[in-house]
């Protein structure tokens, strides 16, 4: 009998674990965990380890995910792209939603490092033309997460998050994206074992 508690107990445990991770994903999923995952929707190859997938567990902001699976590796990287967010000059409202996404981010994973800088030779170095040097690469808005070894364990098996403002082309000045990306333990290797096939 304690034998079967113990095996309940342990099933009850790993369930609560299972899709925990962004998206409802976790390190290491299979293509067919992947899919599971996604309700049944059958995901869509791109090309070296990436597939297009729409998670059963999305943000209303994304609209667009990607994850990288290696038949050895399984999952070892998401990134999600968010719908275009109409934009004043001072990217003001795609800031907004930056923010609503930043806030529990932050209380999850702790501190981040902050990259908002502009080129020095860009032309567009007042404010009010925020999007016109995002659109042209000049300005990067950026937020970073690294695991180490004080915070790995709520981390839960990722070792990097990212997430960034950015517009689909130069000349899109009044609209923009988020996108977001997850890097798991396993990706190093990963993206080495893809890197030894060229």
């Amino acid at each position: 009998m304690k034998k079967l508690i113990s095996i309940f107990t342990l099933l009850f445990v790993y369930s609560l674990s299972v899709f925990a991770g962004p998206f409802g994903l976790d390190m290491g999923m299979t293509l067919e965990d992947v899919t599971k995952a996604c309700g049944g929707n059958e995901t869509e190859y791109i090309s070296d380890d990436r597939y297009y997938i729409q998670p059963v567990k999305s943000h209303p902001l994304f609209e667009g995910y990607v994850v990288w699976i290696s038949e050895t590796e399984g999952l070892y990287y998401i990134k999600g792209i968010s719908r275009e967010i109409q934009a004043n000059s001072y990217g003001t409202e795609v800031k907004q939603e930056f923010a609503k996404l930043l806030s529990p981010l932050e209380r999850k994973y702790g501190t981040f490092a902050k990259i908002d800088k502009i080129s020095k030779d860009s032309l567009f170095q007042d404010e009010k033309y925020w999007m016109t040097a995002v659109a042209e690469g000049s300005r990067t808005f950026e937020f970073h997460w690294t695991a180490d070894e004080n915070n790995f364990e709520k981390f839960g098996g990722l070792t990097t998050i990212s997430i960034g403002i950015r517009t689909q082309a130069t000349y899109i000045t009044d609209k923009a994206y988020i996108w977001i990306e997850y890097g798991f333990a396993n990706a190093v290797s990963a993206f080495d074992n893809l890197d030894d096939v060229l």
